[in-house]
Formats: structure tokens, C-alpha cells, sequence
């Protein structure tokens, strides 16, 4: 009997093991769906600014959602603009 408990919890250890150090695919939690340049699955927010437009320029795409897309390039304009902003007050702050 111990025998065949050692074949068989055995092999089923060896199995959880092996999937619980499985990567998550970037997407599967509600994410964009992207894997940016650091390995690491990209946020909505930052998705724009990390992975630039289209998103697949510098992150790899796994399971992308709809509209990840769009939101990227939305994204990139928003940090345009505000980088453009950024650059204007610091510009009058040195002229005071």
C-alpha cells in the first residue's frame, strides 16, 4: 500500500509544483494584454507610456483585450500633452 501511495503522490506533487510556477498570461486578470520590455504584464495606465502606439512596438502582445489598442495610442497623446505642459512651466519658471 505505501508503495502505491508513493507513485502516486509523487507524481501529483511533482504536477503542483510545476504549475504553480507557471507565468500568468498578461490579459488574464483584466489587463490590456501586454508583456512589457521588464517581463512584466503592463497596466492599462501605464500602457501608452511603456509600450507606445501601436502597443506592440516595444511589449509583446499575449491576450489583448478589445481595446487595448486605442487606449495605447490615447495614452501616448495623453503623455505627449503633458510632457509638452511639463516643458512650457518649466520654461517660465527660468525666465522669472
Amino acid at each position: 500500500m505505501s508503495n502505491l501511495y508513493r507513485m502516486v503522490i509523487a507524481p501529483l506533487v511533482a504536477l503542483v509544483a510545476a504549475t504553480s510556477f507557471a507565468e500568468d498570461t498578461c490579459g488574464d486578470s483584466g489587463s490590456p494584454g501586454y508583456r512589457g520590455p521588464n517581463r512584466k504584464c503592463v497596466g492599462w495606465e501605464a500602457l501608452g507610456r511603456v509600450c507606445g502606439c501601436p502597443p506592440s512596438t516595444r511589449c509583446t502582445p499575449e491576450q489583448i483585450a478589445p481595446d487595448a489598442d486605442d487606449a495605447a495610442c490615447k495614452g501616448k497623446e495623453i503623455q505627449e500633452d503633458r510632457d509638452r505642459q511639463h516643458d512650457t512651466i518649466q520654461r517660465r519658471g527660468t525666465h522669472n
